[in-house]
């Protein structure tokens, strides 16, 4: 059994020996926490950058597979691969943490998981997580981060891509890209399908519910840019993923009579502008939709309940060069609708404009970067959000830095309208969160101490006292992460500590599905075209509910992964997840895959 918890001391062992951390690429380039680029040994915030080397190391898995190893994350899911997934980024909930594509935001007004679950890994280039509040950023529904996916885009000269795989209960992956370019045009086209057997979601089922609920995924993705001069791009890109997914309906015990599942499409479009207006001026303009459309049949909707949303996204952004340091202008319009709408007493969409300012700057040993933005919400009236970061590097090595920041999250349209639950009296969340955090760095490894404390008011939840949703209780954020990487010779090594007190501060009790102690350690090597590596995931006990009720034990997993290098563009890769079959729970009665396995042919040239 997991212990109860894990001494921090130990954590702080594995953080500061050398032995171990969390793999972290000092030069790679992030974009999310400033929304300028930098590196992130220059970035005043915990951020992860997940390269296309380590998306593909996930050979057979999903976005939530993936991010489930990542630092300050944690997740739980209703049965195997596309079922309901949520993902709690510093014990925030899940619609407290912003989603992105591109810079376009696809939260959904699906209450039952993040929209992640429906996309597949094939287009994704790299993933950046913001750890801490990012409203000032990016507005609403970042009160606990911010997760974006960049998709892959064409470049110069031309190539073709693909991948295919099988594994474990039937499941079966494809994919196949073509892509090119020259000095003005650049494109990339491309498809993908995957299906995955499963697994029966719920436990001890009867009936339609003892089937194995499987999980079918397709689409394509397409971009396109032109580059007339020197500074200047204008581009495209669409996106779409449809399929079908199928659960248990939830009833306790689970003796279904209906095979209830969820045919789902996703799809995303943007239409953007890069522009060097001047010296040390550039200027970014994206217009662009993103669509989450789900139709579920179940014992209580046997011809479809459909739910569609519909975000559009419009921003202009400023980088401007100073005499110190870089500042950023921007504006934003955002409108979310929902259909149908008379499922939401006739209002059925709400927008906001937003201004917001940044300047960031450098003097000797000192670092900094404030930011502030103004939302004006068609519900809720303007909503001012700040943070401030500061950072002194003690020497070549070491570095302090310490931040503030608020952020606010406001009620969704299902919340505030829907004719069963909806509570049109809401008032938006609001964070404010405060962490301190000590960083050191060298050529092949880096290691940091990160404490944060978020305190949330206003939170929101279903009441059963009165059936709707109200703003019940303030929620208390506190957590500690440790992360260290290392790189030597042919070896890498990784790891992160995660201590989390996520409690409801009017009760003093613990919040569901958030464990305290949560611990990764991976290790890997090369010799010569082989590649190796093991994973162990530790996750401490949990609750499933609020108040404290309905235990889960805590785990931990191995996986293994293995790559061969056959050429320069062809390799087979595998992945074991799961190794010893540990049974396990992510949502009490509901089942997650044990052993399982993959194998796939890569063919990528470089």
């Amino acid at each position: 059994m997991y212990p109860r918890s894990l001494p921090l001391a130990t954590g702080l062992a594995l953080l500061f020996s050398g032995q171990a951390g969390a793999e972290q690429n000092l030069e790679a380039v992030t974009v999310t926490a400033t929304r300028q680029e930098s590196r992130i040994s220059d970035v005043l915030a915990d951020v992860t950058v997940i390269d296309r080397e380590e998306i593909q190391r996930a050979a057979g898995g999903t976005l939530a597979d993936l991010l489930s190893r990542q630092a300050g994350i944690q997740v739980s899911s209703s049965g195997g691969a596309g079922s309901s997934t949520s993902f709690y980024v510093r014990g925030a909930r899940p619609d407290q943490t912003k989603v992105l594509v591109d810079g376009l935001p696809i939260n959904s007004l699906d209450l039952s998981g993040s929209p992640l679950r429906y996309l597949s890994l094939a287009n994704v280039e790299r993933i950046e997580i913001l750890r801490g509040p990012g409203s000032t950023m990016y507005g609403a529904d970042a009160i606990g981060g911010v997760i974006q996916i960049f998709t892959r885009k064409g470049t110069p000269g031309t190539r073709a891509d693909a991948f295919a795989g099988f594994g474990s209960r039937d499941n079966f992956q494809s994919q196949a890209g073509f892509s090119g370019g020259d000095e003005h045009w650049r494109f990339r086209l491309e498809g993908h399908h995957e299906t995955i057997g499963n697994i029966s979601a719920q436990k001890n089922a009867r009936n339609r519910d003892a089937d194995r609920d499987p999980h079918r995924n397709g689409g394509g993705a397409a971009s396109l840019s032109f580059l007339p001069a020197s500074g200047h791009e204008l581009g495209l890109v669409f996106r779409r993923n449809e399929g079908r997914t199928y659960y248990d309906n939830g009833m306790i015990p689970a003796d279904g009579i209906f095979d209830a599942r969820v045919d789902f499409v996703t799809e995303q479009w943007q239409l953007f502008s890069h522009n060097r207006l001047g010296e040390g001026w550039n200027s970014k303009l994206q217009y662009g939709q993103t669509t989450d459309w789900q139709k579920n049949r179940a014992d209580w909707a046997p011809q479809g309940s459909v739910l569609k949303t519909v975000n559009t996204h419009l921003s202009w952004q400023n980088d401007i060069s100073l005499p110190l340091g870089k500042a950023l202008l921007g504006f934003e319009h955002d409108t979310q609708g929902a259909s149908p709408g008379d499922a939401f007493d006739r209002h059925s969409s709400m927008h906001g404009n937003a201004l917001l300012l940044g300047w960031s700057a450098r003097v000797g040993q000192h670092r900094w970067q404030i930011s502030g933005r103004n939302d004006e919400h068609s519900r809720f009236g303007d909503k001012l959000t700040h943070a401030l970061a500061y950072a002194y590097r003690l020497n070549t090595g070491w570095r302090l830095q310490a931040s503030l920041g608020t952020a606010f999250k406001a009620p969704s349209l299902y919340q505030l309208y829907d004719l069963w639950s909806g509570n049109p009296r809401l008032r938006p969340e609001e964070g404010r969160n405060r962490e301190v955090a000590l960083i050191w760095e060298d050529a092949r490894q880096s290691a940091s101490a990160t404490y944060y404390l978020n305190r949330v008011e206003n939170m929101i939840d279903w009441s059963s006292a009165t059936y709707r949703y109200q703003n019940v209780s303030r929620a208390r954020l506190e957590g500690v992460t440790l992360a260290h990487s290392l790189r030597f010779d042919d070896w890498s090594v990784r790891s992160s500590y995660d201590w989390l007190n996520a409690t409801d501060e009017d009760s003093g009790l613990r919040l569901g599905r958030r464990a305290r102690d949560r611990l990764l350690i991976a290790v890997s090597r090369r010799w010569g075209a082989f590649e190796a590596g093991a994973e162990w995931l530790g996750v401490g006990r949990r609750y499933d509910s609020h108040g404290e009720t309905r235990p889960m034990g805590g785990y931990g997993l191995v996986n293994l992964t293995a790559r061969y290098a056959m050429s320069d563009s062809l390799s087979i890769e595998g992945r074991i997840n799961n190794m010893f079959d540990k049974d396990h729970e992510l949502a009490q009665g509901y089942n997650t895959p044990g052993f399982n396995a993959f194998v796939g042919l890569r063919y990528a040239p470089r």
